[in-house]
This record gives C-alpha cells, sequence and structure tokens, in this order.
C-alpha cells in the first residue's frame, strides 16, 4: 500500500511539472503570435497594392510586348517547391498535415526548397530534387531573410533550369485553424477580367516597362514573404493551442 501510495505521489509530480512546462511554453507563444498577427495584418494591405498595381500594369497595350523572365515561361520542363515547415515539433499535427500535402506532390522533376528542419528531415524520404534548405528560426522572418532564397531562384529561372515556382505553407485563418496552402509565384500570370484604367488620363514615368522591370521582382518577393509570416504565425498558433491543451491533460491526470 505504501509502494503504490509512493508510486501515486510521483506521478502525480511529474503531471504537475508537465503541466508547468506547458503552460509556460503555451505563454512563450502567445506572446510571440500577437507580433506575428500585427505583421500579416500590416502585409495584407500593402501586398494586395502591390499586386493591384502589378496586374493594371500587366492589363495595358504597352505591356503585350514586355518582355521578362518572371512572366514568359522558358522550355525547361522542370519546376521549383518551397516548402515551409518549423524548425520544432510540439506544435499538433501542423507538420504532419503539410507533409501530407507535401508527399502529394512529389516529383522527380521538381527542386525542392526547404525552410524548417522538419521539413528538410521529411525531404530525405521523397523523390524530389532537394537544392538548398534554411532554417525556419524562432523569431519573426525578416524580410532580409529572402535574399538567398530570391538569388537561389532568379539563377534557376534565368539559366533555364526552371520554369515555374510554387509554395507550399501553412497558411493562417484564425487562432484554431491553420491549413497548408500551395500558392503559385512564378510565373506572374495576367489575371483574367482585369481591365487597365483607361478613363483616366494616367501618365507612367519613365515607361510602363521600366516600371514593370523594377516591380516584378519587388512582387514576387512580397507574395513570398507574406507565405513566410502566415507560416510562422501559424506555427505559433497551434503551438500554443497543443500546450493549452497538454497543460489542461496534465492536471485532470493529477485530479485523477
Amino acid at each position: 500500500m505504501a509502494q503504490n501510495l509512493q508510486q501515486l505521489r510521483r506521478r502525480i509530480k511529474t503531471a504537475q511539472n508537465i503541466s508547468k512546462i506547458a503552460k509556460a511554453m503555451e505563454m512563450i507563444a502567445a506572446s510571440k503570435i500577437k507580433k506575428a498577427q500585427n505583421a500579416v495584418a500590416s502585409n495584407k494591405p500593402y501586398s494586395a497594392k502591390i499586386r493591384d498595381l502589378t496586374q493594371n500594369l500587366l492589363a495595358t497595350k504597352a505591356a503585350t510586348t514586355f518582355k521578362h523572365p518572371y512572366i514568359q515561361t522558358n522550355t525547361s520542363d522542370k519546376s521549383i517547391l518551397i516548402a515551409v515547415a518549423s524548425d520544432k515539433g510540439l506544435c499538433g499535427s501542423l507538420n504532419t498535415n503539410l507533409m501530407k500535402q507535401l508527399f502529394e506532390l512529389e516529383n522527380p522533376n521538381t527542386y525542392l526548397i526547404t525552410l524548417g528542419r522538419k521539413v528538410e528531415l521529411a525531404a530525405a524520404k521523397t523523390k524530389f530534387n532537394l537544392i538548398a534548405s534554411y532554417p525556419m528560426g524562432s523569431t519573426l522572418p525578416a524580410y532580409s531573410d529572402l535574399h538567398n532564397i530570391t538569388v537561389l531562384i532568379n539563377e534557376y529561372i534565368e539559366q533555364n533550369k526552371a520554369s515555374k515556382v510554387e509554395i507550399l505553407y501553412t497558411g493562417f485563418e484564425s487562432l484554431f485553424t491553420q491549413k497548408p496552402e500551395v500558392k503559385k509565384l512564378l510565373p506572374i500570370v495576367p489575371e483574367e477580367g482585369i481591365v487597365a484604367n483607361t478613363e483616366r488620363a494616367v501618365i507612367v514615368e519613365p515607361s510602363t516597362e521600366t516600371l514593370l522591370e523594377k516591380l516584378l521582382p519587388h512582387y514576387f518577393e512580397v507574395e513570398l514573404y507574406q507565405s513566410l509570416i502566415e507560416a510562422y504565425t501559424s506555427e505559433q498558433a497551434a503551438r500554443m493551442i497543443a500546450m493549452q491543451n497538454a497543460t489542461e491533460n496534465a492536471l485532470e491526470i493529477v485530479e485523477e
């Protein structure tokens, strides 16, 4: 009887310690997600304006003869997939759901760029042609983090090694809903139904072509960055909910 009581006390103590650790991790994730949500919210209007401006310029007559690697598809039959996950676990089914989507997209003709330790490990079990791996980090991604990725992608596009770029990431819908999404980044295709505003006399200086030359790379970077900060926000939200559930489960074990 005494031995059974001692075992129960040890189990209670262990469960209490787990609940404290999980609660601490929940609070850390909660503090990070507030900043991440603000970044997503503040970046969306900017990215929407860049997208609208780009699409409006692509709808003009002057853009019909404009040539750029981000618009015209080259002859390569290969593509690039950027897969974004977390470096660490303990975030519920977030990484598992993303890996399922990754395995569905498995293709030996696709070059893979991974962001996050978890997806890097999973990539080793696929037929993807892994060309680069970067850490996701535990802080909000900075715009400067895109530099190495964009340089590598530009190299493959300009040298006709790939003709299409997509990104697989976890889109942030709410604190309780995060879903894997695949977004096409390149080539940039003019959207149907958009007609350039010809009612007003709009003068573009020095020219539409010059503006598009500068704008298209920025458009690509903005779309990529929006995906990264959404993936980071989703990770923190999933971890906060997972640790909240772990805390409650540990306390229930103590009561039992």
